[in-house]
C-alpha cells in the first residue's frame, strides 16, 4: 500500500469514527438523555444558576406517544409561545435569532381549573401547599388571569383589551371559565376588577418558576398556558456541580427532584 492510499484510509477510518460518535451522540441526546444548564434564578430556591439538571429524553416520547403524560409538580423544559416576551434570543457573538428553553415547573395539566390568587396557586379550587417555596420565600401577591368587566362582560384580560390581545395570550383567554353571574350584572353600573380560572384545555398545561418573588419569573402568568409540543422532557436531578458551597460549608449537591407532596394532595377534575 501507497503511502497516499494509507494516508486516504487513515483519514476515511477517522471521519467514519466520528460520523459513527456524532450519530450516536445524536441518538442518546434525542431519544435517552440529554443535560440541560440553569439560566438565571426564576426557579430558585430550587435550582440555583449555573446547575445543570438531567433530563431522560425518552419520558417526552412517551408524552407525544400517549404514553405519559406530565405531572404536577414535576420540573420541565419548555418553550414559551412564539411572539410571547423573551420568546427569541440572539446566540452570542454570533448573533443568529433562536427560540430558547426555559425551565419551570408544572403546576397545573389538561382539564384541570388553574388561577393564582394573591399570590397563592389554586388547582381544582384546592390552595396548593407550596411549602418548598413558602418556607423560604415570601411570594408576591399577585394574580391570574386578572379581568376587567364592564357593560356585563369581559372587557380587559391581564392588562390588555380583550380586542386587543397579543396571539400569545388568545389561547388562554379562550380557556377562561365564565364569570359569576353577578359580578357580569354589577359592572352595567361601574367597572369591576377581579380574578378568574382557567379551565386548560387538552394539550395545555400551566407552568410556573419557584422564584415568586416580583418579576422573579416569566411563566404561564407572562405568557399563558403551554402546549405539549414544546415541553422538551423532565429535569429529573441535579447533577453538577457535584459539590456546592453554603454558610454552614461544603455539601454534596447531586439530588433528585421529586414532586412536592403539596402537589400530590390536588384532586382531579370533576
Amino acid at each position: 500500500m501507497e503511502i497516499r492510499d494509507f494516508l486516504r484510509y487513515l483519514w476515511y477510518d477517522w471521519f467514519r469514527q466520528v460520523g459513527e460518535a456524532l450519530l450516536i451522540a445524536f441518538a442518546v441526546t434525542t431519544f435517552v438523555f440529554t443535560t440541560v444548564q440553569v439560566f438565571g434564578e426564576s426557579m430558585t430556591p430550587t435550582l440555583q444558576n449555573g446547575e445543570r439538571v438531567l433530563v431522560p429524553k425518552y419520558e417526552m416520547w412517551l408524552v407525544r406517544f400517549g404514553l405519559r403524560q406530565w405531572n404536577r409538580g414535576e420540573i420541565v423544559i419548555v418553550k414559551p409561545p412564539a411572539g410571547a416576551p423573551n420568546s427569541v434570543a440572539a446566540f452570542p457573538v454570533l448573533g443568529f435569532r433562536y427560540r430558547p428553553y426555559f425551565i419551570k415547573r408544572v403546576v397545573a395539566r389538561p382539564g384541570d381549573t388553574i388561577k393564582v390568587e394573591q399570590g397563592r396557586l389554586v388547582v381544582n379550587g384546592y390552595y396548593v401547599d407550596e411549602k418548598q417555596i413558602t418556607d423560604k420565600i415570601i411570594p408576591f401577591p399577585d394574580s391570574f388571569p386578572r379581568l376587567l368587566l364592564a357593560d356585563g362582560k369581559v372587557v380587559g384580560f391581564q392588562g390588555y383589551r380583550v380586542d386587543s390581545l397579543p396571539d400569545y395570550l388568545k389561547p388562554a383567554y379562550e380557556m377562561l371559565e365564565p364569570v359569576p353571574a353577578n359580578l357580569l350584572d354589577a359592572s352595567r353600573d361601574h367597572t369591576i376588577e377581579t380574578v378568574g380560572a382557567l379551565k386548560l384545555k387538552p394539550d395545555y398545561y400551566f407552568v410556573m418558576g419557584d422564584n415568586r418573588k416580583l418579576g422573579g419569573s416569566e411563566d404561564s402568568r407572562v405568557f399563558g398556558p403551554v402546549r405539549t409540543e414544546n415541553i422538551a422532557g423532565r429535569a429529573a436531578m441535579v447533577w453538577w456541580p457535584p459539590v456546592a458551597k453554603t454558610a454552614s460549608g461544603w455539601r454534596l449537591n447531586i439530588r433528585t427532584l421529586p414532586v412536592p407532596e403539596g402537589y400530590r394532595q390536588i384532586p382531579e377534575p370533576k
